[in-house]
């Protein structure tokens, strides 16, 4: 082993200078890999990505824009499984009901001349309240509250 003036023999001083090369190397590999982590976490929350909406935990669901739905109209929109029929009575009255018999399960269709809801199956009548009316049901149907935001109209859960 050759003593050289510092003390420190020739071998150590390469391995001294390999080991903090390597770490050198190993310090910006982690760094490089922390600011690559970085910027990959921004890039994906930074996107705007689309909502995930599941219909039944909804708290309400868009039936139409106000201006294309015209007073009289009716329109039958899903929310998940369970149709639900709307009804624009007057400019600013909506109601909004059960979509379907509660008796056998078909669609409801709105009569805009009589007024009224009628099953097509068991020719089941029903006033705009969801009262049976005629035909061989005495179960009303359900209603849920209607209201307009921003010249939408929403349906929204009980």
């Amino acid at each position: 082993m050759e003593v050289k003036e510092g003390g420190v023999s020739g071998t150590q001083t390469d391995t001294r200078t390999a080991t903090l090369d390597v770490n050198s190397v190993l310090l910006i590999a982690v760094i490089v890999l922390m600011v690559t982590g970085a910027l990959l976490v921004i890039a994906l929350y930074g996107q705007r990505a689309e909502r995930l909406e599941i219909p039944e935990v909804q708290p309400a669901v868009r039936v139409a824009q106000e201006a294309s739905f015209p007073v009289g109209a009716s329109r039958l929109v899903r929310w998940g499984h369970r149709p639900v029929l709307v009804v624009r009575l007057a400019e600013r009255e909506y109601v909004a009901l059960e979509g379907a018999s509660p008796n056998d399960g078909c669609l409801l269709e709105w009569e805009e001349a009589a007024s009224r809801i009628v099953s097509p199956c068991t020719y089941v009548v029903y006033d705009v309240d969801g009262s049976a009316v005629t035909g061989l049901s005495t179960t009303p149907l359900q209603r849920y509250p209607v209201f307009v935001r921003d010249g939408t109209v929403y349906v929204a859960r009980i």
